[in-house]
């Protein structure tokens, strides 16, 4: 992690800032909010001609900057991750293509300085909800028979963060929610044949996928809003499900599109929950000293339901080549905005290229903290 990375991130946050406010306190709240699988054309304020309309999304950026060259650290999920939350490419790691597998050993070394490490020794409350993604020491380990009972072992609450919530992976197993470093419900049911919805593996009895995104909404809405009692500021990690597969829109959002296309409505689905969080922010009084920044892990998924949309005329990537998986510019280039008012103008745009493994510099700076020597 070399500071020259700096100039690819700290511009974002400064380079367009405003005057600074006497009374805007150092070190703002921070929630990143990482949707999964969301084409850069998928967004309707980078995509005029989108078919599906994202107005919260869009109202972020009204009200702060739009970044139209911003770019993952992968064309897929873990190596992103990984990115973000060490500063560091993944081929540094043994992971030199794909993504971890069900029940694969932790990707983040356990003496790597960690983005929610660095905050929390900043004075943060650092919390991760919503999808991990970055292995786990599992009881009875990659192969298993595991024991569903016991605590999972070097997870996020182990890699820098004091709070975690969510699903390892949404179409992976076990299909069961994780908090901290335990299940909580037993998967003692079994899914049935592997198909778009997930692999074949143990279940939480009456697991539903349609109810992963609500239940993460209304996790980061009540962290905010406890955050928000305290004088200490707080970093949130919200990594959404969707629109990864399983394509499933809650019972609100389904044929909200108007394009018979589920994953249509699960976009829009996303869109609410932005919405859902930047409400909370507001309701809580913490707008003006909390930078909200909303990106994605990768470009857009061709077989999880785009490829029926491009027939339709909209474009996954809008414009440009491939979608996720590609080394073309449609398999990482990604949606990104920030708003931090008084810091960051509204309605501004950039369209110098970023790159999400930046983060790690980026906070740094912005918190005063310094990084270690690289190993």
């Amino acid at each position: 992690m070399k500071l020259s990375i700096l100039s690819l991130g700290l511009w974002c946050l400064t380079a367009w800032a405003l005057p600074t406010q006497a009374a805007t306190p150092t070190k703002p709240n921070i929630v990143l909010i990482l949707a999964d699988d969301l084409g850069h054309g998928h967004v309707s304020c980078f995509n005029p001609q989108s078919l599906i309309k994202t107005p919260r999304v869009d109202r972020l950026a009204s009200e702060g900057i739009r970044l139209t060259d911003a770019h993952s650290g992968s064309a897929v999920c873990s190596p992103t991750r990984y990115g973000i939350l060490t500063g560091r490419y993944a081929w540094r790691t043994r992971l030199k293509s794909g993504v971890l597998v069900p029940y694969d050993p932790p990707l983040i070394e356990k003496d790597r300085l960690t983005l929610p490490a660095m905050l929390r020794q900043q004075g943060y409350r650092t919390a991760c909800i919503g999808k991990w993604h970055l292995g786990w020491e599992w009881p009875g380990g990659k192969a298993g028979p595991h024991d569903f009972t016991a605590p999972i072992i070097e997870g996020p609450t182990t890699r820098g963060f004091d709070y975690y919530f969510g699903t390892d992976v949404p179409n992976y197993p076990p299909y069961a929610f994780i908090e901290n470093d335990r299940l909580t419900a037993q998967p003692t049911a079994e899914k049935p044949a592997a198909n778009l919805d997930g692999r074949v593996g143990p279940m939480a009895p009456g697991w539903q996928f349609d109810a992963i995104l609500p239940e993460l909404t209304r996790r980061s809405v009540n962290y905010i809003e406890r955050c928000a009692k305290e004088k200490r500021p707080f970093f949130l990690f919200m990594t959404l499900t969707s629109p990864h597969e399983p394509i499933a829109p809650s019972a609100g959002f389904r044929g909200k599109s108007g394009l018979d296309s589920p994953l249509a409505d699960f976009i829009i689905e996303t869109d609410a929950t932005v919405g859902a969080v930047l409400d909370a922010i507001q309701r809580a009084g913490i707008t003006e000293n909390t930078l909200v920044i909303f990106t994605a892990d990768n470009g857009s998924s061709l077989y999880s339901g785009a490829a029926d949309l491009q027939k339709k005329g909209h474009a996954p990537s809008a414009g440009f080549r491939a979608a996720k998986g590609s080394i073309y510019e449609g398999g990482h280039r990604v949606p990104f905005v920030a708003r931090w008012p008084g810091r960051i103008a509204a309605g501004s745009r950039s369209d110098r290229a970023v790159c999400l493994t930046d983060f790690m510099a980026t906070f740094t700076a912005l918190t005063g903290a310094r990084l270690p020597a690289e190993s």
